[in-house]
């Protein structure tokens, strides 16, 4: 036997921004997910790219963490 459990309040929100990676004359979009707030032990959430399409390039791809990076900096 399973117990699921799920927390009535929200443990954190999300703000979704949009954007695009220009590769090779195509623009591939993709969401940052950036959690707001601090978890329990004050600690920030880390930040997620996904992409609108499954079809992404490698060379693409592999940028997210330049992606990640870049939005931190604007956060400063």
């Amino acid at each position: 036997m399973s117990q699921i459990t799920i927390n009535k309040e929200p443990s954190f929100q999300e703000v979704w921004r949009e954007g695009f990676v220009e590769h090779e004359d195509k623009k591939h979009y993709f969401w940052l997910i950036h959690p707001q707030g601090l978890d329990t032990n004050g600690e920030a959430y880390s930040c997620e790219v996904r992409w609108f399409f499954q079809k992404v390039p490698k060379q693409v791809r592999d940028l997210y963490p330049i992606i990640i990076e870049s939005f931190m900096q604007t956060l400063q």
